[in-house]
């Protein structure tokens, strides 16, 4: 049994074990900082900028082409969700009508990161032609891509207009 002058002494002891304890496990287990560095971040913005552009440019010649490289870029509920939008809804408006689209990353910046998973605001302009409109339309937005790690590669798991 711990006497009433030994007491403090254990107190503190044990404080000062855990307070060292749990900053060598954040700077060497857990920080993300140290498990995310530049170079995973710059490979976070150049997927999501790339595979954002595929997804929202498509021609009637190559739509089935183009869809299918895609679904390659995308992963989980994702995945199933745009299959199933631009098999209903894109692919016979793009056949019907003649459009084609065309995206580009005006800008992109790095929102957060962490191992398996990352956030990415990217700045778009899409052209898009039709049989209807040959003229181009021109459409500034914006948009929140969520990344998921799979294997090696950083594969869209959200896109959310912002």
């Amino acid at each position: 049994m711990l006497t009433a002058r030994r007491r403090p002494l254990f107190f503190g002891a044990v404080l000062t074990v855990s307070a060292v304890l749990a900053t060598v496990l954040y700077l060497t287990a857990y920080r993300p900082s140290r498990q995310s560095d530049t170079a995973a971040a710059d490979e976070a913005v150049r997927a999501a900028s790339s595979a954002t552009v595929a997804l929202l440019s498509y021609a009637p010649q190559t739509l089935d082409q183009d869809m299918e490289r895609a679904r390659t870029l995308m992963a989980g509920d994702f995945l199933t969700y745009y299959s199933k939008f631009t098999d209903e809804v894109v692919a016979p408006a793009v056949r019907t009508k003649g459009i084609q689209a065309a995206a580009q990353v005006v800008d992109a910046g790095l929102m957060e990161i962490r191992p398996n998973d990352a956030k990415v605001l990217l700045f778009l302009n899409q052209e898009t032609v039709s049989r209807e409109r040959p003229e181009p339309a021109l459409t500034a937005s914006s948009v929140v891509v969520s990344l998921a790690k799979v294997g090696t590669r950083w594969l869209i798991s959200a896109l959310d207009p912002v």
